[in-house]
């Protein structure tokens, strides 16, 4: 019916893959890091340093990333260009694994390099808010380990036992690695390896299964004893176990409605994330396939599911089918919805996807190209301009914008990427959340860095207090000891037992200058920068409540202010009053609080 058939095409979608990394790299290597960067970036430099984690910085995360990244700096220096470029070779990595998963899985050479082209259109362009994070980092070794898995379930009649329990020890070591950067890795490991023996269940002994089991808790500890090694070697152990068991608890119970963190998955990356409306359904049927025998007898379902009579081909699917499975049950019934967390969750998907022959990215490409003749044809047209005004940004699963390649504000911005690198000024127009509270403007916080380094005396260790998520970066920009242990205290704070532990080492600490964001103050992330907001001799903005400005760190001197951002210098001779950081969801009814709330 067609001639030329693109979608069939291998060739074309390398060809697409190399076009959008040569265009999409430099622009993703210049964007800003996120404030978890920072967070890591802080506990990076006090385990180089010699510092104790846990105790000298707080979080609330086990330190695989933070070692990972402990690596990369030290070997590869501290520019964000050298950590985002890390962060591309994992995710490559990843989608090497999985693109050999997906030829298992009976997908053709065509779907696998659409697969990756999908995978690439998708990260390039996702938020800061996504890169360098945990839940794509934690991918690599868990797919890595799963492929052991399936490896094993391949070939588990010729495998002698010794090598049986050899491999299972080395997948039980990288499923180990994977807990390391995050525990929710045990869900998708342990339904695996329970997919693995429903599967084997007729080839393989009792004894031989068990074995292999032992096997693979003896690889996970073996994985988990360095680590804990550490902790106590450097004294981080006790403050390790006070965080996830006296803090943490409280910190998970706050995590949603379910039903919100499963509607997530299907609209939390629009358009992108309607692919899970096709692979959830692929994955059950891959499912039902293995246990009930073939479902694409129903006439609905042919065009849906690619039969495959393959053993082989099956195994693959089944597996492949688990480990999205059970990534989506861990992502939505134990984590907050973050858009991170749906990362690998849509690689997944995708390749899912992919093991059918769904050539996902030509058809994301279509869609992109759509969407910009729409947009343009809504211009000249009132029809069409209505049509757009119903759909965006209103509706739950699409958002019509242009695609960042089709953008030209964006693309024209690529040539000094490659001059300048990551300067403020292009992290500032880069940058998808620079706006937000927990965003960062970057050209505003350097001035008030450059401001921070006139002091006299100038400021020493721990005299600095970054009292807001976007001010982080100044204690890596002044080489600065945090005043307290807390990056986030708007997520600290969140932890109501624990906010006058917080407070009262704030009381305690040695702080003589504190930075905060006035975006955090306001759902009006505009309100700052209104002329109409300021008045002469008033230092802080009219919409700031009387009862707000009694408070920390507000009712301190200003000293400096640039944009958004608020230089108090402590006033020994005044009372630090109320330490608290309001609830994100509170702060269109500040004005109702009374002085002591």
């Amino acid at each position: 019916m067609f001639g030329y058939q693109p979608w069939r095409s291998a060739r074309a979608a390398w060809v697409v893959t190399l076009a959008v990394l040569l265009a999409g790299v430099p622009l993703f290597l210049c964007m800003p890091p996120w404030n978890d960067v920072t967070l890591h970036d802080m506990v990076v430099r006090n385990i180089l340093r010699g510092g104790v984690l846990y105790r000298d910085v707080f979080d609330t995360n086990l330190p695989g990333i933070d070692w990972a990244m402990a690596v990369i700096r030290r070997t590869c220096g501290w520019s964000y260009e050298v950590l985002r470029a890390a962060d591309l070779l994992i995710i490559g990595a990843s989608l090497v694994v999985l693109s050999g998963w997906v030829r298992a899985c009976g997908g053709s050479q065509a779907s696998v390099a659409w697969f990756v082209a999908a995978a690439v259109l998708f990260y390039l362009f996702t938020s800061e808010f996504n890169h360098v994070q945990r839940d794509p980092w934690m991918l690599l070794p868990a797919v890595v380990a799963a492929r052991l898995r399936l490896w094993r379930c391949q070939n588990g009649l010729t495998a002698p036992l010794a090598g049986q329990v050899r491999w299972a020890v080395v997948e039980g070591l990288v499923w180990g690695m994977a807990v390391w950067v995050k525990p929710h890795a045990a869900v998708p490991a342990f339904a695996v390896w329970g997919a693995s023996v429903f599967l084997r269940r007729r080839t393989e002994s009792f004894p031989r299964l068990g074995g292999e089991w032992a096997a693979l808790i003896g690889g996970g500890l073996l994985a988990g004893a360095p680590g804990v090694a550490w902790l106590i070697a450097t004294g981080a152990w006790p403050y390790f176990l006070d965080v996830f068991l006296r803090w943490n608890p409280h910190y998970l119970a706050d995590s949603g409605p379910l039903g919100y963190r499963f509607v997530t998955v299907f609209n939390c990356f629009r358009p992108w994330s309607l692919l899970h409306f096709i692979a959830l359904p692929l994955a059950l049927m891959a499912l039902a396939e293995a246990t009930l025998g073939r479902v694409d007898r129903v006439p609905v379902l042919k065009w849906l599911y690619q039969h495959n009579p393959q053993p082989d081909v099956r195994t693959a699917r089944v597996l492949l089918a688990v480990l999205y499975l059970s990534w989506m049950l861990q992502a939505v019934c134990i984590q907050k919805a973050f858009d991170y967390v749906h990362i690998p969750l849509t690689f997944l998907g995708m390749a899912v996807l992919a093991g059918h022959c769904w050539c996902l990215g030509f058809a994301y490409l279509v869609w992109f190209f759509v969407v910009v003749v729409l947009l343009y044809g809504a211009e000249a047209s009132p029809p069409l301009r209505a049509v757009v005004q119903a759909i965006n940004p209103n509706s739950s699963f699409v958002k019509l914008e242009p695609y960042p390649l089709f953008d030209h504000e964006v693309m024209q911005l690529w040539p000094r990427c490659w001059r300048e690198g990551s300067s403020p000024e292009l992290r500032d127009r880069i940058g998808h959340y620079t706006d937000i509270h927990c965003g960062t403007r970057w050209q505003e916080l350097t001035a008030v860095a450059e401001f921070l380094r006139s002091l006299d005396p100038p400021l020493g260790p721990r005299e600095l207090n970054c009292w807001h998520d976007s001010t982080h970066p100044l204690y890596l920009m002044l080489d600065l000891e945090p005043a307290t242990r807390y990056m986030h205290y708007g997520t600290a704070f969140g932890i109501r037992s624990k906010r006058e532990v917080i407070a009262e080492e704030v009381r305690n600490s040695r702080q003589r200058y504190v930075v905060s964001d006035l975006v955090r103050t306001t759902p009006d992330r505009h309100a700052p920068y209104d002329p109409s907001a300021w008045r002469a001799g008033d230092p802080l903005p009219v919409w700031l409540p009387p009862a707000e400005r009694a408070k920390f760190p507000w009712n301190q001197p200003v000293v400096f202010r640039c944009g958004r951002y608020v230089v108090h210098r402590i006033d020994h001779s005044r009372p630090l009053g109320v330490i608290r950081v309001p609830a994100w969801e509170t702060l269109d009814r500040l004005a109702e609080f009374g002085p002591d709330e």
